[in-house]
């Protein structure tokens, strides 16, 4: 595969930003197969996002030839005390998420955080050094990467996250960081650093995250761009928000159903997000169907005819939740198959 052609797959959506595509240009033409990395902290029921956003990028670089790894992030979900810091049940559930990317991801390389950093002194005294030129100030800036702002009540081990998040890339020999548009700071953080410290450079991709389920919130005028997304995120801890991996077809049209989905409007949509990044960078069309009454089921082969037909009002937003929730349920199919027995047992884990 030339270099163009790999570099459309890794532009390809769901993916927001590459920084730089030059530098991106460069990499492909100097090294046959660059190492990449997304980390996942464990901290509950993995969503669509996850398996349907994050898998689909990490799938098209793959195919351009990239060596991809996911860092299922336990010692991170501890110091962010998510899961209660409990960790047998981190393990457990790290056990699931492995298994799950397994099944979405199947030519990728898991790797668990406890299993990089055992025996490994130098990755702790690149902790210290790489703590020691970043101030406070900077460190908080950061901290929406685990859902936090600086107005939150702050323990030390959320500073020291960060830090570790930027020398995850430095232990994987990574080349390529990859995460959602709200971890960009601690991306743009690390790679100055490595810089500075001369552990050399570094390519970071971002890749669209999806706006909750339910009424988008309201966000101040001149919040930044990071913290935007991160308010309208979809998340598991948000009722209504988020459709989980593990969904029944009746969660799933329950959840769509009570989406958030304004007749005509396609500015914040969140139902038209998941067609834009979800169901035609994978199927490349959407079925709704209708009563002949309303004009039978129609099919839609781009985003912009079904964006211009909803904007149109010429297509009802049941109907488009409906069709929405359909192809969703599609998608999931295969993995609640396999993972059969699962739900109950991660359920319990998670509490």
């Amino acid at each position: 595969m030339d270099t163009e052609s790999r570099l459309a797959l890794i532009k390809s959506e769901p993916l927001e930003e590459i920084v730089t595509g030059d530098e991106m240009k460069a990499l492909l033409e100097t090294k046959e197969h660059p190492v990449h990395y997304i980390g996942f902290e464990i901290s509950g029921m993995p969503h669509i996002g996850h398996i349907l956003v994050a898998g689909k990028k990490i799938n098209d670089l793959d195919k351009a030839g990239i060596k991809t790894n996911i860092l299922l992030a336990d010692w991170h979900t501890v110091a962010n005390n998510k899961l209660g810091g409990d960790w047998d049940r981190i393990t457990k559930v790290a056990g699931f998420y492995r298994k799950l990317f397994g099944i979405v991801c199947p030519n990728t390389k898991v790797v668990l955080g406890s299993d990089l950093y055992r025996g490994n002194d130098e990755y702790w005294k690149l902790v210290i050094r790489m703590a020691s030129r970043v101030t406070m100030a900077r460190a908080t800036r950061t901290l929406i990467i685990q859902g936090r702002s600086e107005k939150d009540a702050l323990h030390v081990s959320q500073y020291i996250y960060p830090i570790m998040q930027a020398l995850d890339i430095h232990a994987l020999g990574v080349d390529i960081p990859h995460a959602g548009m709200d971890q960009r700071r601690v991306h743009m953080l690390a790679k100055e650093l490595f810089h500075e410290m001369q552990l050399g450079s570094i390519v970071p991709i971002h890749h669209h995250l999806l706006a909750g389920l339910a009424e988008p919130p309201k966000v101040a005028e001149g919040t930044e761009k990071e913290e935007v997304v991160a308010a309208m995120k979809m998340s598991k801890s948000k009722p209504g928000s988020a459709i989980s991996v593990l969904a029944t077809d009746e969660e799933i049209r329950s959840i769509m159903k009570h989406a958030w989905c304004p007749e005509g409007s396609i500015e914040n949509n969140p139902v038209l997000e998941l067609c834009k990044y979800v169901l035609f960078p994978i199927n490349g069309r959407l079925r709704v169907r209708r009563s002949e009454k309303y004009g039978g089921e129609i099919e839609f082969a781009s985003y912009r005819e079904l964006e211009e037909a909803f904007a149109g009002r010429k297509l009802h937003p049941m109907d488009l939740k409906a069709g929405v929730g359909e192809s969703i349920s599609e998608l999931l199919e295969p993995v609640r198959r396999q993972l059969h027995g699962g739900k109950e047992e991660i359920a319990r884990l998670i509490g």
